[in-house]
């Protein structure tokens, strides 16, 4: 086996495990929207997994795992270029799928503040006063916008006026669980596009191969 070879089987490893990775983060995430409990520590995620594209993760993972597969027929094969091909354009379509959700998500950190204000609104009082417990706060832009819930925290209205709005630490919680996940994505497409390179070499290695081939066999026939 040649050292371009090894470099691709190594590659293709890599990228499997980023199908597992997008696989399990997905399921899990898809499994926690509809089964996550109501505690202090867990409720910000009550709200952001709604904002997270859970299935789209999912079945990235499901299609990587897929373009994997097709590379072993290309490795069973030394002189195939056909399946090398099409797992190279699978790849290709693994890495534009990576890109638009790691973009989607990016995008959402940038209207995050009007959007968590309407979800804040909507979750109702059991979700925000967990969320005042968890960041020591009362109401969201304010005490009184929308109107803060009265708990231990914030006990009546003089305290909760004199304590911070859920907007700053909120929104800097959303921040770092946004951008861990678009940076993991942007970090997937940069795995795609180096196996899409390495994909793009051995196809050229194994033309040139097949074209010396042929150069050898006239050189035989001429011989005779």
């Amino acid at each position: 086996m040649n050292t371009l070879l090894i470099v691709y089987v190594l590659v293709d490893i890599i990228f499997l495990g980023t199908s597992i990775g997008l696989i399990i983060a997905g399921q899990m995430f898809m499994h926690h929207m509809d089964n996550l409990p109501l505690s202090v520590n867990d409720s910000p995620y009550v709200i952001l997994l709604y904002y997270l594209p859970c299935v789209p993760i999912f079945v990235n993972g499901i299609i990587s795992a897929a373009t994997f597969l097709l590379s072993l027929p290309a490795l069973a094969l030394p002189m195939s270029l056909v399946w090398l091909r099409i797992h190279g354009w699978f790849v290709m379509i693994c890495a534009v799928y990576s890109l638009v959700l790691g973009v989607l998500v990016w995008v959402d950190t940038l209207t995050e503040r009007a959007a968590m204000f309407q979800a804040w609104k909507d979750i109702g009082p059991s979700v925000q006063t967990l969320l005042q417990e968890r960041f020591q706060c009362c109401g969201y832009i304010s005490a009184m916008e929308p109107l803060f819930v009265t708990d231990d925290v914030c006990p009546n209205a003089l305290v909760a006026s004199q304590t911070k709005p859920c907007v700053g630490p909120f929104t800097a919680f959303q921040d770092e669980f946004f951008n861990t996940v678009f940076t993991i994505l942007f970090g997937i497409v940069a795995v795609d596009f180096v196996m899409l390179c390495c994909t793009a070499m051995v196809i050229n290695q194994r033309r040139e191969q097949r074209r010396y081939r042929k150069i050898d066999e006239k050189r035989g026939l001429s011989v005779i």
